[in-house]
């Protein structure tokens, strides 16, 4: 039997997130399950990809912000896929939406999914009028059992409801270079063999504060170290960055790579992994680089001390300390045996726990579960 999945989204620009799902549906059995996605707004970076895939793709449903028409967009989505369950995100409009779909019959089931939501403080995220239509659906999903506390416990969603399913990755792709690989690409990069590569693959946006690490960079190489950084990302900060990296005076130690096909073989090219974020849920990005076999310095954000171990994979410093955070990178910059021994245990992390085919396993289980019940369980 064939489940049918609409999966209701915003938009598929690029992001961990929206690589995430584009991995999850490729590799899903098609025997099993059937896919559509539709999008609000614009299908974004994977729409193209998505269709070659077969996928149904359904996009531009919501032309303004209180659009009324979207209901009537949807429901002819709907009738043309009769999915048996709407796998959506936390956006109130996909929220509301799903709502009115499941309520008007046309969706028995509605899984939310939260990979973005924040964990750190006491505050409260969730926009108020979508907390009781949360509470009537199916399933809702947190990517980390801190971020579950956090849901149950500040915005008071119910327990019951919510599973955590932690993100995966593809231990084939994201692997550790051969040295004669991993000499290739450097050089192909322009990286010379005493270079010490630090990389960090994000939005470039004030959150993530790029800043702090160009900051850092900029102090080891006064310290006479021979450092590198390697930007992969975009977003309404680059400009300024560059700026930044030229007042440092490291614009040519500095590479903004952009959006990037490649990340997996760039981390095969690199020394360190960085993330400087000021918030984060499951950052992705930090398995990918220790599945490539990279020590990671990160921020203490999030879900980061259910995927790494401090001082074992890796350097955990607190959120908003710039010193710390140049202090930890300066160190993995000194000590190769460091870098070595954190990275195979970043590897071995992985492949215990956070191999992409766990994710796709107990999320099909999940959809398979919700779809079994009877009517009105």
């Amino acid at each position: 039997m064939t489940h049918r999945i609409l999966i209701l989204d915003n938009e598929l620009d690029m992001g961990g997130k929206e690589k995430s799902l584009f991995q999850f549906i490729e590799r899903t059995d098609r025997n099993r399950f059937h896919f559509a996605v539709c999008c609000l707004k614009k299908g974004g970076y994977f729409k193209e990809s998505l269709s070659a895939l077969g996928v149904p793709f359904y996009d531009n449903l919501l032309h303004h912000r209180f659009d009324p028409l979207a209901p009537l967009s949807l429901e002819r989505v709907l009738r043309i896929e009769h999915p048996d369950l709407i796998y959506t995100f936390s956006h109130p409009n996909t929220v509301i939406l799903s709502y009115l779909a499941r309520l008007r019959g046309l969706v028995r089931r509605v899984v939310v999914s939260y990979h973005a939501m924040g964990t750190t403080g006491r505050t409260r995220q969730v926009v108020p009028y979508i907390r009781p239509l949360l509470r009537r659906f199916d399933a809702l999903l947190a990517v980390a059992e801190i971020q579950k506390d956090y849901l149950v416990e500040v915005e008071g969603l119910p327990r019951e409801k919510l599973r955590v399913i932690h993100n995966g990755v593809d231990t084939v792709r994201y692997r550790p270079a051969t040295g004669d690989e991993r000499a290739g690409i450097r050089k192909e990069l322009g990286f010379d063999d005493r270079d010490v590569v630090l990389i960090t693959v994000a939005s470039l946006k004030p959150l993530k504060r790029i800043d702090a690490l160009l900051d850092a960079a900029a102090a080891l190489k006064r310290g006479g170290a021979r450092v590198r950084v390697v930007v992969v990302g975009d977003g309404p900060d680059r400009d300024a960055l560059r700026a930044l990296a030229a007042r440092l005076e490291i614009e040519e130690e500095c590479w903004f790579a952009g959006l990037r096909d490649d990340v997996d073989r760039l981390l095969r090219a690199a020394d360190v992994f960085v993330l400087s974020s000021r918030t984060e849920a499951f950052p992705n990005v930090v398995l990918e680089a220790m599945a490539t076999g990279l020590p990671v310095v990160t921020t203490d954000v999030g879900s980061v001390r259910e995927m790494v171990e401090d001082h074992r994979s890796a350097r955990i410093v607190p959120v908003g300390d710039d010193e710390a955070l140049a202090a930890a990178i300066g160190e993995l910059v000194d000590d190769a045996g460091a870098r070595r021994r954190l990275g195979l245990r970043g590897r071995e992390i992985v492949e215990e726990r956070f191999r992409f085919d766990m994710m796709c396993a107990a999320r099909e289980a999940l959809f398979e579960e919700l779809i079994g019940r009877s009517p009105g369980a």
